[in-house]
């Protein structure tokens, strides 16, 4: 049985709107998203969702010592004004480790969704999701890979 330690590390593309606004919002990583240890077994999938639980289907078998983790990013700007989220479309995302062995993640969700509003003092927390599929008998080692997270005013 061969164990995955799996790291995925994060970037965010800030953006703003294109018309004046008091304050530019703007989104920075504070926790990375972890899909943490496990067993690639015959291949399926890992899946971490927004509340940071860690399930896997198919041949995989998660290592309870190697939890995962919902990345978080803090959303700032003009207090009580709402942002559209745009996250990665499916089939574009890898994480990869040397020799060439990658996995792809797709299926990214966030908590607000699609659409959050920040507070009187201008801001909120953002966590990002996903699912990563396993090959069977996939190499073990730390993966790493990179996503971007869109944030605009509505």
């Amino acid at each position: 049985m061969q164990k995955c330690l799996l790291l995925f590390t994060l970037t965010c593309a800030l953006m703003s709107a294109a018309y004046s606004r008091a304050a530019d919002i703007s989104i920075s990583n504070t926790q990375a998203l972890a899909f943490g240890k496990f067993v690639a077994g015959s291949g399926g999938s890992v899946t971490v969702s927004t509340s940071g639980a860690r399930s896997a289907s198919g041949g995989v078998l998660l290592v309870a010592s190697g939890g995962g983790a919902v990345a978080q990013f803090s959303v700032t700007g003009d207090p009580n004004t709402t942002y559209a989220v745009t996250l990665p479309a499916d089939d574009v995302i890898t994480i990869t480790i040397g020799g060439g062995s990658s996995m792809a993640v797709n299926s990214f969700v966030s908590s607000p969704a699609s659409t959050g509003t920040l507070d009187s003092g201008g801001a909120q927390t953002l966590k990002v999701g996903a699912t990563l599929t396993v090959g069977a008998s996939q190499a073990a080692g730390n993966y790493s890979g990179t996503f971007s997270v869109t944030v605009v005013y509505n």
